[in-house]
């Protein structure tokens, strides 16, 4: 029985990339059987030795689907919030994110229709539907990706630093370029970047700075530090901004464009304003995600 017309598109793509010969392309289209899209996953994988990636690829472009590799994501508090986790690992799909009215989601089966308009109709959104390989989401869901950034290091690092009695007087502007203070910093972004955080608030008060991250429109505490820090670790995040680390009395605002401060490769802006408060200098921090912001061109239907 001959193939459907997506099947022997990717058996095409496959002869074409020198993955199969003219024989074994003619064996499928000829199987007596008629083969559903997991069947035809089965007979290119265990009889004809295709890779899963090279069977990723051939079905992108059957279904001109872009790819994801959904190693490369994170799972945070608010990556399950439209569709639940249980759904998610039975029917192997992974939400990567929305944008608007659109949702992004990486599925293993491409075949099945039936299932993003099943999601569309539970989200209230439209689907945008990318391709993923299976065994890849279903380690995705193994992993325990949800756990918080462990800060003892860092803190005890900089509670031996910053620990010793007085006020830190005169000298706390040149504090910023210590270990501690450079690797805080970077932490915390990091940090409320996988945590999934929309903004990020440090205040100080009277005896302590106080970091929050904002996490769908609920500001919630994260981290407790020593007021000595407060000025060092601002001073930081201005430096990374290019902002006058000297003026504490007025208002600034600038961008961080962290690629270049992370070993982690996070493609992540944020936007940063700058105000005296009672008890210093306090920082809000707007996280932008170019990665997940901007659609593929599949996304957009060019």
């Amino acid at each position: 029985m001959a193939l459907g017309k997506i099947q022997t598109q990717i058996v095409g793509a496959l002869q074409d990339a020198g993955r199969l010969t003219e024989e074994q392309r003619r064996l499928s289209a000829e199987n007596p059987e008629e083969l559903t899209g997991e069947q035809l996953d089965k007979l290119l994988l265990e009889e004809y030795h295709i890779t899963p990636f090279q069977l990723q690829v051939a079905q992108s472009k059957a279904f001109n689907l872009p790819t994801y590799n959904v190693a490369r994501s994170r799972i945070h508090p608010g990556t399950f919030e439209r569709i639940p986790q249980e759904f998610c690992e039975e029917h192997l799909v992974f939400p990567v994110g929305d944008v608007g009215e659109l949702l992004l989601l990486v599925v293993a089966n491409a075949f099945d229709l039936t299932l993003a308009a099943k999601i569309q109709e539970m989200t209230v959104k439209q689907i945008v539907r990318m391709l993923g390989r299976a065994s890849a989401i279903r380690e995705k869901f193994k992993k325990d990706q949800n756990q918080p950034t462990d800060f003892a290091d860092v803190v005890s690092a900089i509670g031996m630093e910053f620990g010793g009695e007085g006020d830190g007087g005169k000298d706390e502007l040149t504090d910023e370029e210590s270990g501690s203070i450079i690797d805080l910093a970077n932490r915390i972004l990091e940090d409320a970047y996988f945590a999934g955080t929309s903004a990020i608030h440090i205040e100080p008060w009277e005896v302590e700075v106080i970091v929050r991250y904002r996490i769908d429109g609920v500001c919630q505490e994260k981290l407790r530090l020593p007021g000595k820090v407060g000025p060092a670790l601002i001073a930081r995040l201005k430096i990374m901004c290019n902002l006058d680390i000297v003026e504490r009395r007025m208002p600034q605002d600038g961008r961080i464009v962290f690629k270049q401060y992370t070993r982690k490769g996070l493609d992540v802006d944020l936007r940063v304003s700058t105000a005296p408060l009672n008890h210093g200098e306090g920082v809000v921090m707007s996280i932008l995600d170019k990665q997940k912001s901007t659609l593929p061109m599949n996304a957009l239907g060019v």
